[in-house]
């Protein structure tokens, strides 16, 4: 048995959720885009904002188009590394497992105020080894997926 000091779990996951978008999504995004333009336009007479309108839906359409790289995590005693960024254990207070349908994560909760929460997806089977090794040093905190992301979820975004 490994000394609990050295165990380390490596894995290789996506960065985030890729939504397969068909064209009834970016038709529906080109609704709704026009549809919020033409309601400001009509409320405020403001072309300045009705353009901004527009451009943000057109960002969101190219930007829902990228596929999310392939990261190399690793959690070890000295804290959790994101591809070349060592995120060590005293910048948390505390974490949590999230499952929701066949999606499994790893959240972080930082101690700094205006951090975001740290997410990272693993598989199910190294659920047990990533918890050993990350308990030893952080508390588990029962959380439950947030409104936030089952909402983009659903959306697809």
């Amino acid at each position: 048995m490994a000394n609990k000091k050295t165990k380390t779990l490596n894995w290789t996951a996506s960065e985030y959720i890729d939504h397969n978008r068909g064209a009834s999504w970016y038709l529906a995004l080109a609704a709704i885009t026009t549809v919020f333009a033409a309601g400001f336009y009509i409320w405020t007479k403001d072309y300045f904002g009705t353009v901004t309108i527009v451009i943000l839906g057109i960002i969101v359409g190219v930007v829902a188009r990228w596929k999310p790289n392939d990261i190399k995590y690793e959690l070890s005693s000295q804290g959790l590394n994101v591809g070349d960024k060592l995120y060590p254990y005293s910048s948390f207070k505390s974490f949590s497992v999230l499952h929701e349908g066949d999606l499994s994560s790893l959240m972080l909760m930082p101690t700094k105020r205006f951090m975001p929460p740290i997410t990272v997806f693993f598989d199910e089977q190294d659920e047990d080894n990533l918890v050993s090794i990350i308990e030893d040093h952080l508390p588990l905190e029962e959380r439950s997926v947030d409104r936030v992301d089952r909402l983009s979820r659903r959306l697809r975004l």
